[in-house]
């Protein structure tokens, strides 16, 4: 029995209350729905996993522990996190965190939480330590890609400055680059953002064949989830609070800046065709 330094995350549902009371009263979600939409912020079964495999995010980045002691402890709608201090340790934990926010999105739903670095004692039964603690605490004042000054309580999951440093100084290039896919800075905060993946990638086979018509399809379908994530997201939310429609807005405006993005795709797609004066090409 010690403590350990660790890398903590605390990921909070924002809304879910009001999810649990219309499913109490036969408006929203089932309950089976409901639990179906928490396993999203864990299993359970990652150790497991990753003892199995060992790291599936960035898996020739150097560990301590083959299973990274991840710790997954869902309580409600929250979940903690943790793992060992190592760059897989922290590049598997940031990618749970995105992967559950990521999934959460889908269904409308907005997140909110801290991700930190320090002491904790976390088993299957047991969760205690100052390093949990201040992930918890500081998970209520997010002020990540604030609008106002006084601004606190975003929905997006942030990135302590020590966690950030950790990052910053080592030396794994794939830990840096999935980092920097996962996350997004603003002039004071970074945290993740898995708004930025919500696009088609354009020429993923380097060009080698080129299909116009194909591209704008895919393109189109993007358009199409963005729609059904603007309507969901608008759907959990309790417009008669204001503090949850600020909230929704950071989601909506995120989602609609990468409508733009689809648009600039389409015109780039125009470019090119008319460049080749065809729909497609493939290179000899």
């Amino acid at each position: 029995m010690e403590f350990r330094e660790k890398f903590i995350a605390f990921v909070d549902v924002l809304g879910f209350k009001n999810l649990v009371e219309a499913s109490e009263a036969g408006t929203g979600i089932p309950l089976n729905e409901l639990l179906r939409l928490l396993e999203n912020l864990g299993t359970g079964n990652e150790r497991q996993k990753f003892e199995k495999y060992g790291p599936t995010c960035c898996p020739r980045s150097s560990y301590s522990q083959r299973n990274l002691d991840f710790r997954v402890s869902q309580i409600s709608d929250c979940v903690i996190v943790s793992s060992e201090i190592s760059p897989a340790g922290l590049v598997n934990l940031i990618h749970h965190c995105w992967s559950a926010v990521m999934m959460l999105l889908n269904k409308g739903i907005m997140c909110r939480g801290y991700i930190t670095r320090g002491n904790i004692y976390h088993t299957e039964k047991h969760l205690i330590g100052s390093g949990y603690q201040r992930a918890y605490f500081n998970e209520a004042g997010v002020s990540a890609f604030k609008r106002e000054a006084n601004e606190r309580g975003t929905p997006f999951v942030e990135i302590d400055d020590v966690v950030s440093t950790y990052i910053e100084e080592c030396r794994d290039s794939c830990v840096k680059d999935m980092f920097s896919r996962l996350v997004k800075r603003d002039c004071e905060a970074v945290a993740l953002f898995p708004f930025q993946a919500l696009s088609h990638s354009l020429g993923g086979n380097g060009f080698s064949k080129f299909d116009a018509e194909e591209e704008r399809r895919a393109n189109h379908n993007v358009r199409l989830m963005l729609r059904r994530l603007r309507k969901n997201v608008m759907a959990h939310v309790d417009t008669s609070n204001p503090s949850a429609v600020r909230k929704a807005e950071h989601y909506i405006d995120a989602i609609d800046a990468q409508f733009l993005v689809c648009n600039e795709t389409d015109e780039f797609i125009d470019s090119l065709t008319s460049q080749i004066g065809v729909s497609g090409f493939e290179e000899p």
